[in-house]
């Protein structure tokens, strides 16, 4: 939709801007003085195709400014995002192999332990006491 509306907005300035240099084709007298001291001869739609490249130029520096602080915040949030998805490839390869060490690993009854039915066996330390 703002493609749209940029192209609106477009097209009727470039039509403008066509439109004055072909109907503003006489010269007028140029001088700027510290860099041009004697008058020189400029089509007037040149002065005004010079002052709207500078003015292009200069909101585009401008812009530029103004928006620094977002892009470093977006540089930063996309190193963060980058560190903390190379974090979760990490857990979720260790992640995989615990659950296959759990498939593999089995805990081994101790010798001595008793079935699910049975009492214990006394230990000999406490069958001397009684």
């Amino acid at each position: 939709m703002s493609r749209v509306l940029y192209w609106i907005a477009v097209i009727p300035l470039f039509l403008v801007v066509i439109i004055f240099s072909v109907t503003n084709h006489a010269t007028t007298e140029l001088s700027l003085w510290p860099v041009l001291t004697e008058p020189v001869p400029f089509p007037v739609y040149g002065i005004a195709l010079v002052a709207l490249f500078l003015g292009f130029i200069w909101g585009g520096i401008v812009s530029w400014f103004q928006n620094g602080r977002n892009r470093r915040r977006v540089r930063d949030l996309r190193r963060q995002s980058e560190i903390e998805q190379r974090e979760i490839a990490v857990l979720r390869d260790r992640l995989a192999r615990l659950e296959g060490g759990e498939r593999q690993a089995t805990i081994p009854p101790l010798p001595d332990a008793p079935l699910s039915g049975e009492a214990p066996a006394p230990s000999p330390v406490a069958v001397a006491v009684r």
